[in-house]
């Protein structure tokens, strides 16, 4: 399997699974007693709850402008530890409804606090490993150090927008791209807290916010936003067209980008202008 460019919600569906029954298997001491089909049921509630606690706050982090530029394995450190503490009350509950807890002697506020304290101790370094580990796969073989690049005085790129000084830093987002696939930019795709960067030499997932990303692509490359999950670079766009009540742009390497209702007359006015220029 590609974990670099594997669909993001299929990949953390059989991350899931494959959790779901290797802590079933393991049979910690917190479910040592129960049964198999209730440890697969509580597992399936722990590791669904908490992968999607994860996602989503990751997500909320990555509207905070500072974090998306932040080193990758910072950024799933913070969002594992958010998520394990909100995941608490919910990883109580669990244990509570398949009695997993002894609850008869709690008889105070303080108890029921030691509980709570109990449960983010035995959730929050392993929940925030397992998320980055999840992740790891995606992470390990990309390449983050800044890259200087010189743009030669005869290169008529079309996808680059005319700078005035030749010799040119990339900016962030274009420094996390594998350099494996290039900076030949042909769409941008939202995948969850994912990027996936379609280039004209192939494309991978990239850990990043899309509207940071499009500040920094359009910084150097022409394009347009035409739904909120996609972004397509203005040279690699061939035509827009309609089927099924949906318009589509079509892209250099015939691949169909949705275009949403909202942005429909935006966009077609944008190719047609491109194209007039």
């Amino acid at each position: 399997m590609n974990f670099r460019s594997t669909p993001v919600i299929r990949y953390y569906f059989w991350a899931g699974l494959s959790l779901i029954f290797i802590f079933a298997m393991l049979n910690p001491a917190g479910t040592r007693d129960s049964g198999l089909h209730i440890r697969l049921a509580t597992w399936a509630f722990n590791v669904g709850i908490l992968l999607f606690l994860m996602i989503r706050l990751h997500l909320l982090l990555q509207s905070i402008h500072i974090f998306n530029y932040l080193n990758p394995w910072a950024q799933l450190t913070l969002s594992g530890m958010f998520g394990s503490v909100v995941f608490v009350p919910f990883g109580v509950g669990i244990d509570y409804i398949f009695g997993l807890d002894d609850w008869s002697n709690i008889s105070s506020y303080h108890g029921a606090i030691s509980i709570f304290f109990n449960e983010l101790k035995g959730v929050l370094f392993p929940a925030t490993l397992t998320w980055i580990a999840i992740n790891a796969p995606r992470i390990i073989k990309m390449d983050f150090t800044e890259i200087e690049v010189k743009t030669p005085g005869h290169d008529k790129s079309a996808n680059r927008l005319d700078q005035a000084d030749e010799t040119n830093t990339l900016n962030t987002f274009m420094t996390v791209i594998p350099r494996e696939i290039g900076t030949d930019i042909i769409y941008l795709k939202s995948e969850l807290h994912y990027i996936r960067v379609a280039t004209s030499k192939g494309e991978r997932l990239v850990l990043f916010n899309l509207k940071d990303a499009i500040t920094d692509v359009e910084k150097t490359v022409r394009g347009i936003q035409t739904h909120r999950s996609y972004w397509v670079a203005v040279d690699h766009i061939k035509q827009m067209i309609s089927g099924n009540n949906q318009k589509f742009i079509i892209t250099s390497t015939d691949v169909r980008i949705p275009v949403s209702r909202r942005k429909s007359v935006e966009v077609k006015k944008f190719i047609t202008t491109c194209h007039d220029n």
